[in-house]
């Protein structure tokens, strides 16, 4: 296949998964061929055959709640021509009217198959992290809520609890600064910017390493002008994140690994 089809198949992985996640399950069914096989989650999701994969997704229809997939990367892994192998890792959350908090990393291969110049898919496989979420007998992977409910509750009563930083602005005022309110930090000559939650713009007298010693774990310097607050990245792609109030923020190339795994590692 040429990059074009390629990108397609790339693009149709991700489509398929996010129509899935908001309960419409058609689509990924669409594609796939009579003999399909589907490695799922679930201890009993290995799956071989169309109507088998239906009803298993029927039945998954009824207890999930509609969730939107972000951060998500895709990539072709294999091209042999006729045939085309799509792996990615992206993070499912649910939305705010749920029953239910969850926030989960999944990783995810389709191995598509173009039959009569049509794209088709002859097997899919989600998987989740080792120790992401204890998956038991009779219990469902959408319903493993435990841990990552916990870690929501505490996230939310730490933003309450965080400390307050003490800032002297340019103009002689001094600001008691709630740390979960920042978004961002950027550098300016000796001072810096601080971007607060509520569009207000601080210019500290407070130098960037200063910042950079004294903030949290939830702030990560990204650039040699930025300190990001993580609870508000929205969007991680290549050498760039943007941040809740859409803002994009720089990231060198040669960091930009690094602070990918790093920003992936603590959201989980």
């Amino acid at each position: 296949m040429n990059k074009k089809k390629e990108q397609e198949l790339v693009c149709l992985t991700e489509q398929c998964l996010k129509r899935y996640w908001e309960k419409d399950c058609e689509v990924m069914l669409s594609y796939c061929t009579d003999d399909i096989l589907w490695t799922g989650a679930e201890q009993k999701e290995y799956i071989m055959g169309i109507e088998a994969v239906r009803k298993n997704f029927t039945e998954l229809m009824n207890v999930i709640q509609p969730c939107i997939i972000s951060n998500g990367e895709f990539i072709v892994v294999q091209n042999t021509g006729n045939a085309c192998t799509v792996s990615g890792r992206y993070l499912v959350e649910t939305l705010p009217e749920a029953d239910y908090f969850l926030q989960a990393e999944q990783r995810c291969t389709f191995v598509w198959e173009r039959i009569n110049d049509e794209p088709r898919i002859r097997h899919m496989h989600v998987s989740n992290p080792i120790g992401e979420m204890k998956i038991v007998e009779g219990s469902r992977f959408v319903n493993e809520m435990g841990r990552m409910a916990k870690k929501y509750m505490d996230e939310k009563i730490h933003a309450i609890n965080r400390k307050k930083i003490v800032v002297e602005g340019i103009n002689g005022k001094v600001f008691f600064i709630n740390e979960s309110q920042i978004l961002y930090i950027e550098a300016k000559l000796r001072n810096c910017d601080i971007f607060m939650q509520n569009g207000e713009v601080i210019h500290g007298k407070k130098s960037f390493a200063d910042f950079e010693k004294s903030l949290d774990e939830y702030f990560v310097k990204v650039h040699r002008s930025y300190i990001v607050n993580i609870q508000h990245v929205t969007v991680i792609r290549f050498c760039e994140l943007v941040m809740s109030n859409g803002r994009v923020i720089p990231v060198p190339q040669k960091k930009y690994a690094k602070v990918r795994e790093e920003l992936m590692r603590r959201h989980i």
